[in-house]
């Protein structure tokens, strides 16, 4: 995280400073720059949320307490010169390992060059592609433990250290990712979440005699992207690692396997509705390789109550995983009550994970969510399975400013 953290702020300011090289300013436009920009001040956004959650049953591997957290969100946007400026922090304090933590989320700088050029460096939150909470071609960092213990969605994507590069021409436009240090997701480990352990055959909690070894070296991500009559077409690349540890060395610790994946997507209206699929090979470097593809579609079932569903399918040489899921939402008139119910369920792994949730707008400031984690399974070896222990309901509480 050091290395991370001076690498952000050197390029930063770097750039800055070679944008400023760029300009001819004169001690008159100096001025003025400068006191408009202190007129104006920073506009400072955020907000303060206090969760609390906990297991339905008692667990084996951890205390029924799921999550316990006041939490301080601040962020700001602004523009010098040519330069967009973007800053957002976290800082909790958990409960469940009684511990204080902070986060920088985003901390970039954006701009143009060439005129059809924008260039974005420092942490940011990446994510591309079709799939509704199923990532084929997006291999940028998820936080499932935030996702499964209850925290707001926008934290299921996790930030990056990057150099994003997005170039727009007539036929096609070109989205060119790198990132100098691999990021590999929150994956459940055990400290917070039980798993299953296939090196020992059994459920695993907190473990701290399991190492997991991570790589050391850089990822490229790359997107080919254009909108033709209103179908959008993309292509997809990937250089890196997979973002679990789904390896093992040759002393049988955990480890994050060599990964290359080339993929496509495309969605478009049909009917009523918006309709989209995506595929993806991953090239395992240490495993045989599999493909993935989904199909998608999503309509207004009736006012204000929306339907979406998927099909999903993973195939290798010797194991195939089927997942369906479906989302339903409904909205009240004043768009202040959502409802929502989003469901997995693996038909030939015989397991699932139901998520329903409901969020309340009380006015522009006070709102406050909820919902439950729900696992099911046959057998405790399959993904979704081996998270029963972990069913949960959370309520959050926040003030938004």
């Amino acid at each position: 995280m050091p290395y991370r953290k001076i690498l952000t702020f050197t390029v930063l300011f770097t750039l800055a400073q070679a944008a400023s090289a760029q300009d001819s300013w004169g001690d008159d436009e100096w001025e003025s720059d400068w006191g408009t920009e202190q007129d104006q001040g920073i506009d400072v956004y955020g907000y303060v949320e206090a969760a609390i959650g906990g297991r339905l049953e008692p667990s084996p591997y951890h205390k029924r307490l799921s999550i316990a957290e006041p939490r301080l969100q601040l962020g700001f946007d602004d523009r010098w010169q040519d330069i967009t400026w973007t800053a957002k922090a976290d800082g909790w304090y958990d409960g469940f390992d009684e511990t204080w933590h902070g986060q920088i989320r985003e901390l970039n700088a954006q701009f143009t060059v060439f005129d059809n050029t924008d260039i974005k460096v420092g942490r940011q939150v990446l994510t591309w592609g079709t799939g509704d909470y199923l990532f084929l071609n997006d291999l940028f960092p998820k936080d499932w433990q935030s996702f499964f213990v209850g925290r707001d969605q926008e934290y299921l994507k996790a930030p990056s250290d990057a150099l994003r590069v997005t170039s727009y021409f007539d036929w096609f436009n070109v989205d060119f990712v790198w990132t100098p240090e691999f990021d590999h997701d929150n994956y459940v480990r055990g400290e917070r979440i039980s798993y299953f352990n296939p090196l020992t055959g059994q459920l695993t909690g907190n473990d701290p005699s399991i190492q997991f070894i991570e790589p050391t070296r850089d990822e490229l991500a790359m997107r080919l992207f254009r909108n033709y009559d209103g179908v959008e077409y993309a292509a997809y690349g990937y250089d890196g690692f997979t973002k679990s540890p789904e390896a093992v060395t040759e002393n049988f610790q955990p480890t994050f396997g060599r990964l290359t994946v080339v993929g496509a997507s495309v969605r478009m209206p049909l009917g009523p509705g918006l309709m989209n699929t995506e595929v993806a090979n991953y090239n395992r470097h240490d495993a045989a390789d599999h493909w993935r593809a989904l199909v998608g579609y999503e309509q207004e079932l009736w006012t204000r109550f929306t339907g979406g569903f998927q099909a999903y399918i993973e195939k290798g040489d010797t194991q195939t995983r089927t997942v369906f899921t479906t989302r339903l939402t409904w909205r009240d008139e004043r768009d202040d009550l959502n409802l929502s119910l989003f469901a997995f369920v693996s038909p030939n792994q015989n397991d699932g994970y139901l998520r329903p949730t409901f969020d309340y707008r009380i006015d522009d400031n006070w709102s406050f969510s909820g919902g439950f984690n729900l696992f099911f399974r046959e057998r405790p070896n399959t993904f979704f399975g081996q998270f029963t222990e972990n069913n949960n309901a959370y309520l959050r509480v926040r003030y938004a400013f």
